[in-house]
């Protein structure tokens, strides 16, 4: 969801090690550490706390001035609840498609087409 949005892909990292680090920079650490799993284990060096994923897809007021795609609140509250590295607290596929996103977004697409 994240790369169809973005029309691009999210974390490029060349190897898994690079691709678990680019997925931790922009989700930040937090969400791993709440987890019940996360037995203080190290994770990579140079990673910040939080999340860095909303500025990867802006609100639609933010994304007019960066000249960039806009994605919805309830948007991107589909959109980080599938990325939450927090097994616990990630949205699961269900979840996802009976969240009020798709609701609003099957309104918009039906006004339009009359």
């Amino acid at each position: 969801m994240a790369e169809l949005l973005a029309r691009k892909p999210l974390f490029r990292g060349s190897s898994d090690r690079e691709q678990l680090g680019e997925i931790v920079d922009v989700l930040g650490v937090n969400d791993i550490k709440r987890w019940r799993g996360y037995k203080g284990q190290r994770l990579l060096g140079g990673c910040g706390p939080d999340s860095f994923l909303r500025g990867f897809f802006p609100c639609p007021a933010e994304a007019r001035m960066l000249r960039r795609l806009p994605v919805s609140e309830a948007g991107f509250e589909v959109l980080s609840g599938l990325l939450t590295c927090n097994p616990e607290k990630r949205m699961t596929v269900a979840q996802a498609l009976r969240h009020r996103w798709f609701k609003e977004a099957d309104s918009a697409s039906l006004r339009h087409r009359r």
